[in-house]
Formats: structure tokens, C-alpha cells, sequence
């Protein structure tokens, strides 16, 4: 039974996170290529990235408070999220519901979903795993599926079916298999309840810090930035926002932020790919990145961040890096898909809203990718999309070498015996 009920937890875990990173990462309408006013456009494209960092930061909130009343109740939160989303997404298409709103109501349902699932899968490693398996998938799929829709205009059948991400039937199935794991798991004995004193709001408050900052940071700084000073101040605010995060969460759990951020960085710098067969290879190097994260007996989180250091490297000197569905574009994704798996897979944390954080700082737009774009590229800002120019790359080496400087600053103030189990 106890086999069944893992399975379950690790099946429900990583659909409900694919869902959810599916709906954070973009909007399920980008308007790009629909006849949406130019005033809809416009709003989408100011609050897309605040209405991802709103749900990112929802994500770790939930992910503390609901842990604080158990297993039974995570699912139960995550399994009303999950409604959420696909009520959504019925009554937009039948109301005079702007995209703007729309999307708010979808990323701040996508963060409950996100946390929720999260208290609830990382207690065990298997469904963990699944978990984050899972958030990392949906956000590779699901910013290639709807950014091809829109640069397309015709859907094709890979395309209708994940059309208005997250599509509406497997927000169902999430909601399906969440309800199941609230059934099946047993209700704690222990009937006391937290109070808000009680509450260790350390990661809210470094969630706050760091997705403010980052958030800012792609706000303020445009295609039409010239200023080499003002591009560097605001690159230092990240670095020193992750450090601080980093250093509120317990032990060295900041260890998965810091390496986020560098990983966000880095893969704005490598251009897309277009053909759907070639996501296959980069989900095949996620899955064998994670699986060499948990094989190594131990974790190598400073090899990591000069890897990724790396990685930023090779799209400023790999030309190809820079072009949509070049051979080094689809290298670039692999590697990026790999650094990715690793870091989320060997880097284990104390407290489920830490790792949910480090998902959270993954699903944002960041300086190093909105230095290069424009209009409506720049409603799918992932690690991966449209990247041109140097200037991306560049911010993404800052960022690296930032991040892995704030690394060794968090390993040395936090000795080994503060690493988490």
C-alpha cells in the first residue's frame, strides 16, 4: 500500500508542478497572435512579469503555511488550486474578462498550486523528485508549445493539444490526482494548530527580496538601455539580493536560489528552437542531469555555478547560440536543460518553501534576457527564448560569476554540519 500511495504522491507531485510552471511561465493567451486591442496588449506586457513574480512569491508562502498544518491539507490546497486554474481558463473564453486580469488570477493560481504541491511532495525523495521533475518539464514544454503558436499563427496537433497553457485537461487530471492523494493520506493525529508566531516567515522574506530585485532589475532595464553603469548597478542589486535570501533561509539552502539565478541568467542567452522533435533531446538531458544530481554520492554545487559560468561563455563565443534552431541553439538548451536537472536534483534543502523558491527564481524574466527585447518576444521570457546580441550573454557571465562569489560567501559563513540532511 505504502508502494501505491508513493507512487501516487510522486505522479500527483509532478503533474501538479508541470501545471503550475506550464501557467507561470507564460500567459495562457499571449495575444500575440490574436486580434487583442493594442491597450490589451500593452497591459499584458507590463504586468506579465509582475503578475509571475506576484505568483512566484504566493508559491513560497503557501508552500509555509500550509506545511505547517500537514500533508492532508497541502494536497487539499493544491487540489482547489488546480479548480482554480481550469475555471479560469473556461470563464475567460466565455466572458469580457481582459488578459491582464486573466493572467493575474492565473499566476496567483499557478503559485498555490506551486506551493501547495510542494509541501506536500518534498517530504519524501520520490515524490520529490516527480515534483521537480515535473515544474522543470512544464516550464521547457510549455514555453516552447505556446511560443511557437504565436510565431506560427496555425496550431499544429502537438499545439492544439496544449493550447491555452496550462491546457484544461491536464489542469483536470492535476486536480484528479491531487484529490486522490488527499483521500488516501492518512489526517495527522496531532489536532493542534500554528499560530502566526509560530510561522517562519525567514523564506518569505527572502522570497520577497529576491524576486522583488530580479523583478525590478527586468523592468528597469530595456533594449534601449545604453548606460553600461546603470546596466551593471542593477546586475550587483541581484546578486547582492540573492546573497541576502540566501542568507535568511536556514543552512545553506540559499545554495538552490543562488544557483537559480545564475541558471535564469545564463539560458537567456541561448536563442530558441522551432522544430518539436528537438525538445525531446533537451528533456532527455534534464532527466539525465537529475538522475546524476541523486547519483553522485556527493553534491558539487561550486562545480555547478562554474559550469553554468560556462555555459554563458559559450553563448557569447558560440555565434550560433544567438540563432533561432541552430545546432549550438539546441546544444545550448541541452547543456542549460542539464545544468538545470543537476542543480534542482543533487542541491537538497531543509525546508520545501526553499526548494520552491528556487523554482520560483527560475520562472522569471531577468535582466540578462530583457536587455534584448521587444514587444511581444518579451512575453515569454524564459531561459532559452529569442536571445540576441552580446549584451545577454554578457549579464549572464556578471550574474554567474556574482552568483558564484555570493556561493562561496554563504559556504563559508554557514559551516558543513549546516547542510541539510
Amino acid at each position: 500500500m505504502q508502494r501505491y500511495r508513493a507512487a501516487l504522491d510522486t505522479a500527483g507531485g509532478g503533474i501538479a508542478a508541470a501545471v503550475a510552471g506550464m501557467s507561470l511561465i507564460v500567459p495562457f493567451d499571449a495575444g500575440c497572435s490574436t486580434d487583442s486591442s493594442a491597450m490589451q496588449l500593452t497591459l499584458l506586457t507590463v504586468t506579465l512579469p509582475r503578475a509571475t513574480a506576484a505568483g512566484a512569491i504566493l508559491a513560497v508562502v503557501t508552500a509555509v503555511c500550509v506545511r505547517m498544518f500537514g500533508t492532508r491539507t497541502a494536497w487539499a490546497t493544491g487540489t482547489v488550486a488546480a479548480l482554480l486554474l481550469a475555471t479560469d481558463h473556461l470563464l475567460v473564453t466565455s466572458t469580457s474578462t481582459t488578459l491582464a486580469t486573466a493572467n493575474f488570477v492565473d499566476s496567483l493560481g499557478a503559485g498555490v498550486l506551486l506551493g501547495a504541491a510542494g509541501a506536500a511532495a518534498l517530504t519524501h525523495r520520490p515524490a520529490a523528485l516527480g515534483y521537480l521533475l515535473g515544474a522543470l518539464t512544464g516550464v521547457l514544454v510549455g514555453h516552447h508549445i505556446e511560443n511557437q503558436a504565436a510565431e506560427n499563427g496555425a496550431l499544429s496537433a502537438v499545439e492544439r493539444a496544449f493550447v491555452d497553457l496550462p491546457p484544461d485537461w491536464l489542469a483536470a487530471v492535476a486536480a484528479a490526482l491531487l484529490a486522490a492523494c488527499f483521500l488516501v493520506t492518512e489526517r495527522a493525529r496531532n489536532t493542534s494548530h500554528p499560530t502566526a508566531v509560530q510561522l517562519p516567515f525567514a523564506p518569505i522574506l527572502a522570497a520577497a527580496v529576491v524576486i522583488t530585485a530580479v523583478t525590478a532589475a527586468s523592468e528597469r532595464l530595456t533594449p534601449g538601455t545604453e548606460s553600461h553603469l546603470a546596466i551593471a548597478a542593477w546586475l550587483f542589486a541581484v546578486v547582492a539580493a540573492a546573497l541576502v535570501a540566501a542568507l535568511l533561509l536556514p543552512g545553506r539552502d540559499g545554495t538552490l536560489t543562488l544557483l537559480a539565478v545564475a541558471l535564469t541568467a545564463s539560458g537567456g542567452a541561448i536563442a530558441t528552437i522551432h522544430d518539436h522533435w528537438k525538445i525531446a533531446p533537451i528533456l532527455a538531458a534534464l532527466a539525465l542531469g537529475m538522475l546524476a544530481g541523486v547519483a553522485l554520492p556527493r553534491p558539487a554545487p561550486i562545480a555547478a555555478a562554474c559550469a553554468i559560468i560556462g555555459l554563458s561563455v559559450f553563448a557569447l563565443l558560440a555565434s550560433g547560440a544567438q540563432h533561432h534552431n541552430s545546432g549550438s541553439a539546441l546544444l545550448g538548451g541541452c547543456l542549460f536543460a542539464a545544468l538545470a536537472g543537476y542543480s534542482f536534483g543533487a542541491v537538497t534543502t531543509r525546508a520545501a518553501a526553499s526548494s520552491v523558491l528556487g523554482l520560483g527564481v527560475l520562472l522569471l524574466p531577468t535582466a540578462a534576457l530583457t536587455l534584448e527585447y521587444r514587444g511581444c518576444d518579451a512575453l515569454t521570457a524564459l531561459p532559452g527564448s529569442n536571445a540576441s546580441g552580446d549584451r545577454a550573454a554578457w549579464s549572464a557571465i556578471v550574474l554567474g560569476v556574482g552568483c558564484l562569489a555570493a556561493l562561496l560567501i554563504l559556504r563559508r559563513l554557514r559551516p558543513d554540519g549546516d547542510e541539510p540532511s
